[in-house]
């Protein structure tokens, strides 16, 4: 059982309480077992709380809402053992089937298989000019009209033992539930028909139920009516729970499964709908296929038909004479213009506005990108370019701006943004995975049949995991060897940075304000409006610094402006200055920090070198601290520096403690931390900070890091007021 399933009303009590707890599911088990062994279902388990969800049409219109009930978990935990112990009985014992029925079934994607054949037999038909009729059936209330005599009388059909049989009987005798809506709960009402939506059980029943219908119509004299695709395998039924599609060559092979079936309807008290039933023809017409309007009756009401040019849908997926999908492609864009354009004129952050749209709009298109046969070349063309043009629009990202970076995982400094197009590759994948490892052999040669150039792409993929890291891996490779520019931030710190720390990194960044997370971006591709490439643009006609007449480049403007020194000097003090105060609140510890307030580190090192910090511990540890805050390009050959520059000092200071280190903490200007900080890791450990206080530390010099650098940037071009140090 799933943890995500709700509790009912009535107890509240969680499936996750059993399932983190050994001596609950010790009792529960125990419960069961009585129950099992009483052979009836007691009566406390049997109330229970109906909700109504909504399926489409009129709220004010009972008929358009769907009733769930929320049993006690005891009994959805017993039902589900029932329901497993039953369905290992049916197919061990070949009972059940699973060629025509393929709804509730375990290992199964039933939809899948059922469009897909259907797309190729209406291929098929009019391609090679074969006739074809296809009639799609609508029950009402199906499950809701199962009289529970009938389940006796199925549960003896398929040879249930009387044991299940009878615990069976016990559950639907006097189970009472209660609706309950927000405005409103009813008295407990008796649950005189139908199976109970929510229960573990009931889509076993309710297949078990049809199956009798089913295998009457597996007869040899029903098969033949059927289309055939190959001469020996005719397909005449398509079945996923009440959903039933008729498929013959000839109408009145169709008519006649349709007698049979409303012969079974009678006998099961089944009630067909046949204003919402449909038939749809396709026939040969002088030299080509035609679609035609089939004449058919169900208890001598008249049919409806499809009108030609029009599409009919089943299992979600719709169908035409053409194949031509045009009606997902207009669902596709339509959905995404409304949600995207909703999602736009919320008042988010551009992160949160990103996430609506990786969980929810992505999921919704899920669906058509599985059953439409849809190109990756529209999906590019038509759905990536308008969802770009609102991720750019969130990230204040230009036109000539990559959205590579943002492609990228979190940990490669990305937001793991996924455009639709590779979605889209993802679906395609399940469906032709699913096609290819069904347990049906029809299926198997469908794939087989459909393995042509344009599906060769989805089955290169074992699995949607591959799809995303081919997508990333090109994005990287983009990053590398085509955009040297927008590039370079990735290229350097692909090579540079500590790895371990990059999910901090991207947690810190997630916590920025709007403006300053989106700074952060256009930091990373390299799209700022620096002189450089406001020139590039055509918008300025110089390119140099005002200050130093240079070229004024994001690296000039962050880290190298001989004119900005004391910008500079101030944000590597902020960061400092935080340092100075976590490790002052350490017991044990002697701080030396070369700040206004604090005694200085020359009082140890001596006036020649004078360390940033210095912290000695009592058993006469001394820890050497080098902050350096610099472009991410020059991390490596800031560590080197400074290594050399203190190699002397260190050796001198080996002398005076039992142990010297020397903590080389070369940060770049957006918070990225070199390899070598992995002493800077340790030292925190060693210093005793738990793990979620030393993650705490790192959170914080990347976020004033990245905050110095913004203000940095805003006042480029202007004179410096020695702001106070950050204290954030």
């Amino acid at each position: 059982m799933k943890a995500s399933g709700s509790p009912c009303p009535l107890d509240q009590i969680s499936v996750i309480c059993f399932k983190r707890c050994p001596y609950l599911r010790t009792y529960l088990t125990e419960l069961i077992r009585s129950v099992w062994l009483s052979g009836s279902i007691p009566s406390e388990w049997k109330r229970a709380c109906t909700i109504l969800i909504h399926k489409k049409g009129n709220t004010s219109i009972p008929s358009n809402f769907r009733p769930i009930t929320l049993e006690f978990i005891p009994l959805k935990v017993f039902t589900s053992c029932l329901r497993n112990a039953m369905y290992s009985f049916l197919t061990a014992n070949n009972f059940i089937e699973h060629n025509i029925q393929k709804g509730f079934t375990p290992n199964l994607s039933g939809t899948m298989e059922h469009t897909a054949q259907m797309a190729n037999i209406i291929n098929k038909a009019r391609i090679k000019q074969r006739s074809l009729v296809i009639t799609l059936l609508d029950l009402k209330n199906a499950f809701g009209e199962v009289h529970h005599n009938l389940i006796q009388s199925v549960l003896g059909y398929h040879h249930i033992p009387n044991h299940m049989n009878n615990l069976i009987k016990s559950l639907y005798t006097d189970f009472k539930t209660s609706v309950i809506t927000s405005e409103f709960r009813t008295h407990f009402i008796p649950v005189g028909r139908g199976v109970l939506q929510g229960d573990c059980l009931s889509p076993l029943l309710f297949n078990m139920c049809f199956n009798t219908y089913i295998q009457h119509i597996k007869a040899e004299k029903y098969r033949q009516f059927g289309f055939s695709l190959q001469l020996l395998n005719p397909i005449h039924w398509f079945q996923f729970a009440d959903d039933a599609a008729v498929i013959t060559g000839q109408e009145s092979e169709n008519q006649h499964l349709l007698n049979r079936f409303s012969i079974w309807c009678q006998w099961s008290n089944m009630v067909v709908r046949v204003d919402k039933c449909s038939t749809f023809g396709i026939k040969k017409v002088l030299s080509k296929s035609a679609q035609y309007l089939p004449k058919l009756l169900i208890n001598k009401d008249l049919i409806p038909t499809i009108k030609t040019g029009e599409s009919f849908e089943y299992l979600g997926r719709h169908f035409d004479f053409n194949m031509t999908n045009e009606k997902h492609k207009s669902k596709v864009i339509s959905l995404i213009d409304e949600l995207m354009s909703e999602i736009d004129l919320k008042p988010l952050h551009p992160k949160n506005k990103i996430l609506l749209y990786s969980r929810y709009v992505l999921s919704k298109l899920s669906w058509h990108f599985t059953v439409a046969t849809i190109s990756k070349t529209w999906v590019v063309e038509n759905i990536d370019s308008s969802v770009n043009k609102y991720i750019r629009k969130w990230l204040e990202v230009p036109i000539s701006g990559t959205l590579s970076n943002v492609f990228l995982t979190h940990n490669k400094f990305g937001l793991n943004i996924l455009p639709a197009s590779v979605k889209f590759i993802q679906c395609q994948t399940v469906l032709r995975n699913a096609l290819k490892t069904s347990p049906n052999d029809s299926i198997n040669e469908l794939w087989k049949s459909t393995n042509n150039h344009t599906n060769i792409q989805y089955d290169s993929y074992n699995s949607t995991k591959e799809v995303l890291k081919t997508f990333h891996s090109q994005q990287e490779n983009k990053l590398r060897n085509h955009l040297k520019c927008q590039g370079s931030f990735f290229e350097n710190v692909s090579k540079f940075s500590l790895s371990q720390l990059n999910a901090i990194w991207s947690v810190s960044q997630s916590k920025l304000p709007k403006n300053i997370f989106n700074f952060t971006i256009r930091y990373i591709n390299n799209t700022l409006p620096t002189r450089k490439n406001l020139s590039r643009w055509g918008i300025s006609s110089s390119s140099d610094c005002s200050f130093c007449l240079h070229p004024e480049s994001l690296l000039h403007v962050v880290a190298g402006c001989q004119h900005y020194l004391e910008r500079f000097t101030w944000r590597h003090d902020c960061i400092l200055n935080f340092l100075a105060k976590t490790f002052q609140s350490l017991n044990e510890c002697k701080l030396h920090v070369d700040l206004p307030g604090f005694e200085s580190p020359s009082i140890i090192t001596g006036d020649e070198y004078r360390p940033d910090l210095l912290v000695s511990t009592s058993d006469k540890h001394l820890y050497v601290v080098e902050l350096t805050v610099g472009f991410e390009s020059n991390l490596t050959n800031n560590v080197n520096r400074k290594k050399a520059k203190y190699k002397n000092l260190i050796r001198e200071l080996d002398q005076n403690f039992t142990l010297v280190k020397f903590i080389n903490l070369s940060v770049s200007s957006l918070g990225v931390f070199d390899k070598e900080c992995h002493t800077f890791v340790k030292m925190l450990n060693e210093l005793g900070l738990d793990n979620q206080h030393q993650q705490y530390c790192i959170r914080k010099i990347i976020s004033i890091a990245i905050r110095s650098t913004y203000y940095i940037f805003c006042c480029r071009n202007k004179e410096w007021t020695n702001p106070e140090l950050m204290n954030i």
